[in-house]
Parts: C-alpha cells; sequence; structure tokens
C-alpha cells in the first residue's frame, strides 16, 4: 500500500513538472523570457557591518530571501554580522532584550521578471564557543557554518543546501537541498522533502529522528543506541544496535537507502 501511494504521488509530481514545463514554454515562445536576459547576480555591496559582545547575544535570528548564508570564525571573540545587498532600507536589524534579528526577507527583487535575479549573501563571524541558538529562516540560498560544539541550530530552508561542523543541537527543515552536518552531540530532528541527509557522526543522549521524503540517508559513528530505521523503496544497512538503549534515533525514508556505520 505504501509503495502503490508513492508511485501515485510521483505520478502526480510528474504531471505537475509538465504543465510547469509547457508554461515555461509558451512563455518563452511567445518572447516573454529569454536566457540571453537571465542571470543571477551576487550583491557586491557592504550595506550593513556592525558587531556585538559575545555576553550580550542569548539568541542569534536570520531571515532570508536569496542569498547564501555563512558562518565562519571570529579571530577577535566578538560577533559580526556583515550583510550584501541592493537596498539597505529593506534591511531590518534589531538587537533587543539580548535578541539579535537580522531580517532581510522584506527584499523584493524588481528585475525578478527580467529574469535577473540578485542574491543578497550574509556572513555572520561566531567564536566557536558560542553556545546560545542560532535560528535561520532562508528561501532560497546556501547556509554553511563551522564547529560550534556548544550551540543549537534552527533552520528552516526553501531551496538550498544546508553545511554544518559539529554542533551540539542540529533541528533541520529543508525542503530542496541537502543536509550534512559533521556531528551532532545531543539531539538531531532533520525534516527533508527531496535531498540526500549525511551526519558525519552522532553522539545523542535523548531521543531523535531524521526523516527523508527522496534522497538517500547516512550517518557515520553513532554511541550505543537504538537505531530504528525504515524505508518504503530502497536498502537499510545498520551495522551495529542497541535495543536495550534508553535512546532512539528513528529514521524513515520514502525513497532512498538508509545507510548507518555505527
Amino acid at each position: 500500500m505504501k509503495n502503490r501511494g508513492l508511485i501515485i504521488t510521483l505520478i502526480v509530481l510528474l504531471i505537475i513538472i509538465i504543465i510547469l514545463l509547457m508554461l515555461f514554454l509558451y512563455f518563452y515562445l511567445s518572447g516573454s523570457i529569454g536566457f540571453k536576459n537571465w542571470s543571477v547576480n551576487k550583491s557586491s555591496s557592504v550595506i550593513f557591518e556592525e558587531s556585538y559582545e559575545l555576553e550580550a547575544v542569548e539568541n542569534l535570528e536570520i531571515l532570508s530571501t536569496a542569498g547564501d548564508i555563512k558562518f565562519e570564525e571570529s579571530l577577535d571573540g566578538k560577533i559580526k554580522v556583515l550583510v550584501y545587498g541592493e537596498d539597505a532600507e529593506e534591511l531590518k536589524v534589531d538587537f533587543e532584550n539580548q535578541k539579535l534579528r537580522v531580517d532581510y526577507s522584506q527584499y523584493k527583487n524588481k528585475r525578478w521578471f527580467g529574469m535577473n535575479f540578485y542574491m543578497n549573501d550574509m556572513i555572520v563571524y561566531l567564536p566557536k564557543e558560542y553556545a546560545k541558538e542560532i535560528n535561520v529562516k532562508a528561501n532560497y540560498g546556501d547556509i554553511k557554518g563551522i564547529d560550534l560544539e556548544n550551540a543549537t541550530i534552527r533552520i528552516e530552508e526553501d531551496c538550498g543546501d544546508v553545511t554544518f561542523g559539529k554542533v551540539k543541537n542540529a533541528f533541520v527543515k529543508n525542503h530542496y537541498g541537502n543536509i550534512k552536518i559533521e556531528s551532532v552531540g545531543n539531539k538531531v530532528e532533520v525534516t527533508s522533502d527531496c535531498g540526500d541527509v549525511k551526519i558525519g557522526s552522532l553522539t545523542i543522549m535523548e531521543d531523535s529522528s531524521i526523516e527523508n521524503n527522496l534522497g538517500d540517508i547516512k550517518i557515520g559513528e553513532t554511541n550505543e543506541i537504538f537505531v530504528d530505521a525504515k524505508t518504503s523503496l530502497g536498502d537499510v544497512k545498520v551495522n551495529q544496535n542497541n535495543r536495550h538503549s534508553e535512546v532512539t534515533l528513528k529514521i524513515k525514508n520514502d525513497c532512498g537507502d538508509i545507510k548507518v556505520e555505527n
């Protein structure tokens, strides 16, 4: 029954793709859009640059419409935010009650229908000892982060890859794109619609879960936990499993392989 439902879903998706392709072909032949005007550009102008004391920030929130978001290592022990963009008036930065909020989600690309698309990148410099929450919500663009072993990441991504180093807790939702995390030290909750999920090592102390609709799931080393893994279409391989463990990692996949190399 599960396979039948998945086949029906794939057929519906195929029909939607065909309709979209037909619409694209219609507009292209009518001259409404053309590849000669189609470009994706990186904004090169710095519209915001500010530093904050590490102890003053308890929560960091980043909102973005289009552009890569990078978390890099700070060398002076402070938190620094650098934003590239086209319109500074559409960027909102609030810092109150120890919460730093950088909001570029209201950016409207006025050249979108001309197929000239601008991406507004953000770079956040963080000391490796940062141990608070990082909240990111992005529509389009990659999200990359360094090792932050004591931090908790909460990421919602519509389209783009999520790549992070070592973190304490990882809560990630991604619709279209790969998810790759070097290691998680306490708890992980990952949901993916389309893309591979890869985690180098897990040392989880709380029940966790990983779900994927389309793509492979690959986990490296784990502590002694019980891995409850199921896939509708694909292979499942778990090298070691402790059924007496009080901690359970649930892995569910609709279409793709599951491999735990513990």
